[in-house]
């Protein structure tokens, strides 16, 4: 088994620092001797339209690194990294990759990013191994690109999991609706995915709309839409302005749900925010891995690997989906031996299996490159007061099921 965020356009943000470099090793096709510095880039959408969850991304790649060099290194290598910036656009990231490979050397890439695969043709050309969140399309579920490994395993699109519709029908929904952006694949799957794995559960598909502009908050006409259209359950696969401003705009009109949920939204930069606090009570987030509030052994190794960086509060989705994708990254070093080349690297990540995040990815485990799992599981919680809830009976798994487009 293994989980898997449902694809969905993402939002992204400013950066924070990056680690201080020592020596750099790698880089296209290369390799790196015993005891050496392994050089990564780190793809993310820093600044531009996206920017605005992604603030804290660089949060989850300096916890994993500081605790790892701190135990000598993986194989006894060090590990340091570089930032490439999207600035929001396909062809930013293009222009990060082509510099942190052509004239930073790495070994391989780490992304987080809703605009990643524009760089994707390019990286696939070089052969360099690229580690990460996966949210950005359908690029992460084509047999082709065999340089890419989604860090929760391979999402796919085109499918979608029963637990979204056992969900909401534990939590009282009996009529299901979302809303997507136009001219996002992944976007639009997830909302049809929400509402279609409803009806599977015997709820009613009330309301589906996939071409809302990007970033609006001009929700008016769609919130009345809403209204009339009796849903009590929503699934937001949008920035948070715009989920913020509909809900708000929702409440205004009377109405009542028994669940909004949003995949994003989770963790400590909501909850500094006191306006935001607010506005989302009541409201379900769908969690990437195993909560903080779980409290794992995994989860508190992580949480200790954050707060040595200064975050002490529940991560961010970007901190998560960063941190996963340099669990998965070490994972996947580790195996390639004590000299390893991103060819070493690429075949030791197709022969992972039973991997589990170093358990926070627990009770699944997943095997990189495999695109249909039987089941997937996934982790809701609700923000009651400043504090996030678990529901009962989480995880929630079962099968996937082939989307009707």
């Amino acid at each position: 088994m293994r989980k898997r965020l449902t694809g969905l356009i993402v939002l992204a943000a400013a950066g924070s620092t990056t680690l201080a470099a020592c020596s750099s090793a790698g880089g296209t096709g290369g390799g790196s001797s015993a005891g050496g510095t392994i050089k990564i880039g780190v793809i993310s959408d820093y600044t531009g339209v996206a920017s605005s969850s992604f603030a804290t991304n660089d949060n989850g790649v300096k916890a994993y690194i500081k605790r790892v060099n701190a135990e000598g290194g993986i194989n006894g290598h060090k590990l340091e990294y570089v930032r490439g910036d999207t600035a929001s656009s396909p062809t930013g990231a293009l222009t990060a990759a082509q510099k942190l490979v052509q004239v930073d050397k790495v070994f391989a890439i780490v992304e987080n990013s809703s605009y990643f695969y524009g760089a994707e043709p390019f990286l696939l050309k070089e052969k360099v191994p690229v580690v990460g969140s996966g949210i950005d399309g359908p690029i992460w579920s084509d047999p082709k690109n065999t340089n890419l490994f989604t860090a929760t395993g391979v999402s796919n699109s085109d499918y979608s999991q029963v637990a979204f519709g056992q969900f909401a029908k534990q939590v009282g929904v009996t009529k299901c609706g979302s809303i997507a952006y136009a001219g996002s694949e992944s976007a639009a799957h997830a909302a049809m995915g929400y509402v279609q794995s409803c009806q599977r559960a015997g709820l009613q598909a009330g309301y589906l709309n996939t071409e809302l502009p990007f970033g609006t908050t001009d929700v008016g006409a769609i919130a009345l839409a809403i209204k009339k259209s009796g849903i009590d359950g929503i699934y937001l696969p949008l920035v948070p302005s715009t989920s913020f401003a509909l809900l708000g705009a929702l409440k205004q009109l009377g109405v009542k749900l028994k669940s909004a949920l949003l995949p994003t939204g989770y963790g400590g930069d909501l909850l500094a925010n006191k306006a935001g606090v607010q506005a989302a009570q009541g409201y379900d987030f769908q969690v990437v891995g195993v909560p903080a509030e779980a409290q794992t052994a995994a989860t508190k190794r992580r949480a200790a690997d954050l707060a040595a960086v200064g975050v002490t509060t529940p991560p961010t989705f970007a901190e998560q989906e960063s941190y996963l994708s340099m669990v998965a990254f070490g994972a996947g070093l580790k195996a390639a031996g004590d000299k390893p080349t991103p060819e070493s690297f690429l075949e030791a990540m197709n022969n992972l299996k039973n991997y589990d995040g170093e358990g926070l990815m627990a009770p699944q485990t997943i095997s990189f490159h495999e695109y249909v799992p039987k089941e997937l599981c996934t982790w809701f919680v609700r923000l009651e007061g400043e504090t996030f809830k678990i529901h009962e009976n989480m995880p929630i798994c079962g099968p996937l099921f082939k989307l009707k487009t």
